[in-house]
């Protein structure tokens, strides 16, 4: 007979009891994750006595949650099946869910300590924590790591008689993108299974790397003898050396943060080509490298590129930071058109809308209408209505006949949420079923609505540090950033000269833009731009009305633009040590922009604008410059 752990169901008897009366728990008596999935799920306005999780699932349910995660479901089955063969002896259901909660696939036996537990999972039951409460897999999905929640640690009531382990699953671009789930009757004993979880997923993780077509694989360990193994780091690049996609491991080991894609000199030390040259010479022997990040590594070519059972689609990723203004639109742009949500973000007036408007201009659904809605400017009392819209006598001053809301209205087109930051919480909720179902009710409603539309949201806010205040849900982040643009402030762009001169021509359309004279130029030029592109336009819509003889100069500017640019031969002795230190290390590195940048401790982009601020940038060692 197992030991049944009485004073570990003690405390957390005790723990929900306070919980359940409103109390303060104190920290030893329950681990801090289940305290805070507890509060979640009592703020998602669930009760400890729902009955949920054996509630019907229609067959069109069912059919929508399989053809919706079948890229999943195919990576994940042979690992599914693995599992259930060694645990099936010790009454074990082990189940694959997607990001939200919804079981994909599971598998159980009739046994009858089976029988129960595969009602919980069976293909569309929906344990995200919002629908279920605190639940192995919604913990997993939501802590971003390995959780078990036995007996009382689940928040509802008919979840009590399971314990559950789970692991998260992470897509190539490092979002979580599932969990893996083994589930028996709860025994009072804690589970240990935690470990063939863990291996299982990986494996699941390095199927859809190997996945990703038309792609240089390289594996990379700090062991040389383990490079070949599975328990390697695995990074797929596309022919031109852009990281498409790497397992848990190789970003850890290299430092990798969630959807960036670094240049690949500086994540390896060398160009793409001649790396992959040395390890194609090095065949089966891992080539010692130093990384990056300054670890020594050992890497390898890893063979040729895998069949993948279905495209991976959800794959979150960002370009790199710096890569130019079009290239940043393009990649976005070949995203968008594989119907892959876009996530803007960026600071307020970087043109996260003017985005937006052109990747619906160029888009599958262009011939549709472009739905704009800011959510931070809809009054609380109005949002639910004006996105879900409202049946006749729905409410008092409902209109006579309904209202379609603005997810109608996109119905064929695109829908822009911007400032999504900024949606209530309640709301966010029922936001994530529209785009995972495809359909809304109205309020006062009764009939779903079948909706079709691609998604761009926006937000200047850090939505990862929302969600760890619990004022944005991680679920609905992983489906709207399907691919993420940062959009840099202006006054990083090394575009600007550029930009100002088609802008310009923009505002003075249809007649010849004025031209700027040296000093409007520079003060353009030296400007911060706490506005940025939108109160450039602003500057240069003056500098145009006022114009004198075709020419814009200093006094045609708005004071704070002007005044922001002191002569050259006034400057300061803060700004002339500055200027003879940029000149240095330009000098110094013969031209070589990245390795200057690297020496004073700046961004490429930081060191374009010094250049341009000082008067730098047509110095015949910046023609070198790459």
């Amino acid at each position: 007979m197992p030991r049944i752990d009485f004073e570990l169901d003690r405390r957390i008897e005790r723990a929900r009891h306070l919980f359940l009366e409103g109390g303060e728990i104190p920290d030893h008596l329950i681990d801090d994750s289940v305290a805070r999935s507890w509060q979640r799920s009592r703020g998602y306005g669930l009760r400890t006595g729902d009955k949920v999780i054996f509630n019907v699932v229609t067959h069109a349910e069912r059919r929508r949650v399989e053809d919706a995660n079948r890229a999943l479901v195919g990576y994940a089955e042979p690992e599914l099946q693995r599992l259930f063969t060694a645990l099936s002896s010790a009454d074990w259901v082990v189940a694959c869910l997607n990001g939200s909660g919804k079981v994909v696939r599971a598998y159980g036996d009739d046994r009858p300590a089976c029988r129960e537990i595969g009602m919980a999972f069976r293909t569309g039951v929906d344990l995200g924590e919002d629908a279920a409460g605190t639940t192995g897999p919604s913990c997993a999905l939501i802590e971003a790591r390995p959780v078990v929640i036995s007996g009382q640690e689940h928040f509802l009531d008919e979840a009590r008689m399971f314990s559950c382990a789970a692991v998260p699953i992470f897509d190539p671009a490092g979002a979580v993108i599932g969990a893996l789930d083994a589930s028996r009757r709860y025994d009072g004993q804690r589970l240990g299974i935690l470990e063939p979880l863990a291996l299982a997923a990986r494996a699941i993780e390095n199927r859809m790397v190997l996945g990703l077509v038309e792609s240089v694989r390289i594996a990379v360990h700090y062991a040389p003898e383990l490079v070949a193994t599975t328990m390697r780091g695995l990074l797929a690049f596309s022919a031109d050396g852009e990281l498409l996609g790497a397992n848990p491991f190789a970003r850890q080991l290299l430092e990798l943060e969630t959807g960036a894609r670094p240049d690949f000199q500086r994540l390896f030390g060398r160009p793409f080509a001649a790396l992959v040259d040395a390890l194609r010479r090095a065949g089966e022997a891992p080539l010692a490298i130093e990384a990056g990040n300054g670890l020594r590594v050992y890497a390898r070519l890893d063979g040729a590129p895998a069949p993948r059972p279905a495209a991976v689609r959800s794959v979150s990723a960002a370009p790199r930071a710096d890569a130019g203004p079009e290239a940043l639109m393009s990649t976005a742009q070949r995203a968008f058109n594989r119907e892959v949500p876009i996530l803007i973000g960026g600071e307020t007036g970087t043109g996260k809308e003017v985005l937006a408007r052109r990747l619906h201009a160029n888009g599958p659904r262009r011939d549709g209408p472009f739905v704009a809605v800011n959510c931070s400017a809809i009054p609380a009392g109005l949002i639910e209505s004006e996105l879900f819209g409202y049946e006749a006598g729905a409410f008092t001053g409902a209109r006579r006949g309904g209202m379609a809301g603005k997810f109608e209205q996109a119905h064929g087109g695109t829908l822009f949420l911007d400032e999504i930051g900024d949606m209530p919480l309640e709301l966010q909720a029922r936001l994530l079923r529209v785009l995972q179902e495809r359909e809304l009710t109205r309020l006062g409603g009764g009939r779903p609505v079948a909706l079709d539309f691609s998604l761009v949201c926006a937000s200047h806010r850090d939505l990862a540090a929302l969600i760890a205040r619990q004022q944005f849900r991680s679920d609905l982040y992983y489906r709207i950033n399907g691919f993420r643009v940062c959009l840099p402030p202006l006054r990083e762009r090394t575009d600007i000269g550029e930009l100002i001169e088609r802008l310009l021509a923009e505002e003075a359309a249809p007649q010849t833009p004025p031209r700027l004279d040296p000093a409007a130029r520079a003060a353009l030029l030296r400007h911060a731009w706490p506005g940025n592109i939108r109160e450039l336009r602003q500057a240069l819509r003056l500098g145009v009305a006022l114009a004198e003889d075709g020419v814009i100069g200093v006094d045609q500017l708005p004071p704070e633009i002007a005044g922001a640019a002191p002569a050259p031969a006034g400057a300061g002795l803060l700004e002339r040590a500055e200027a003879e230190a940029v000149r240095s290390a330009m000098q110094r590195h013969a031209g070589n922009v990245s390795a200057a940048a690297r020496s004073l401790g700046v961004a490429r982009a930081t060191l374009y604008r010094k250049l341009r601020l000082f008067e730098l940038l047509d110095a015949d060692w910046t023609r070198r410059a790459h």
